[in-house]
């Protein structure tokens, strides 16, 4: 990666998988892939959590992976292009910032919707989501 400041792809995988798991599918191909292509590092990866069960579990609903990069269009074309390859289910987002507003790729299963507004992150099913990565940030 150049001097310049990465920007950030937040993955969301409304799927669940705990870290080992999560890591094995998802976490150690997007590296050698990314490495691969010269196109930026996974610099953080989360799972979250659901509601209290009656016996205090809470289980994973789904999970993110951080991703930096200097070329946000290469990497997602490229995360794109794997993730599916992968088996990523229904609903997997690639979030990310452009011209100053939240925007994210959504894929149906079969193919991937582009551009489209970011829900905000209050909204259920919404998952971890950039927004409260940049604000870590800041």
């Amino acid at each position: 990666m150049s001097n310049a400041e990465p920007e950030l792809i937040y993955i969301f995988l409304p799927e669940a998988l705990g870290p080992m798991d999560r890591g094995d599918k998802y976490e150690d191909p997007i590296i050698d892939e990314l490495e691969r292509l010269g196109l930026g590092e996974v610099s953080g990866a989360g799972t979250q959590l659901g509601d209290e069960q009656p016996d205090g579990r809470r289980p994973v609903v789904s999970c993110g992976i951080d991703v930096n990069t200097n070329d946000v269009a290469a990497t997602r074309s490229a995360l794109r292009d794997l993730l599916p390859r992968l088996g990523c289910p229904k609903g997997t987002q690639l979030q990310y910032e452009a011209s100053g507003k939240l925007v994210q790729d959504e894929y149906d299963g079969a193919d991937w919707a582009l551009e489209s507004d970011a829900p905000p992150e209050s909204e259920p099913g919404s998952g971890i989501s950039i927004s409260s990565s940049l604000k870590r940030e800041s």
